[in-house]
């Protein structure tokens, strides 16, 4: 039942945001001026910029029961080369498996605040 109020609170609230400010489409942007070098060295860290709202929700369940080890159990290894991101651009994920019978989870959320 949580769930669902929780839902609808987060679809009032976004149905609210998106009235209040309006949607732009990305034809709107494409004769934007770039920011100077100057403009952004100001916003850095979100200097002179207002607050923005912003809801990010992740759930994430796992569960690893009646599993069972026994004899020789050997786990590899774990290793990153002092280079493994040297050429790296975007956005990365690195995921590390250290053991045995584990729940590996993992998720990505990029935030991107526009202001006009």
């Amino acid at each position: 039942m949580g769930c669902v109020i929780r839902w609808k609170l987060k679809a009032a609230l976004l149905a609210l945001m998106l009235g209040a400010t309006g949607l732009v489409s990305a034809e709107e942007w494409m004769d934007a001026a770039p920011l100077s070098a100057d403009q952004l060295a100001d916003s850095s860290g979100r200097q002179g910029i207002p607050l923005q709202l912003q809801i990010n929700d992740n759930q994430q369940n796992a569960n690893v029961s009646g599993n069972l080890l026994s004899g020789n159990v050997v786990t590899g290894d774990n290793s990153i080369s002092d280079n493994a991101f040297g050429n790296m651009s975007g956005v990365a994920t690195v995921i590390q498996n250290t053991g045995n019978q584990v729940v590996i989870q993992d998720s990505t959320q990029i935030n991107i605040l526009i202001n006009q």
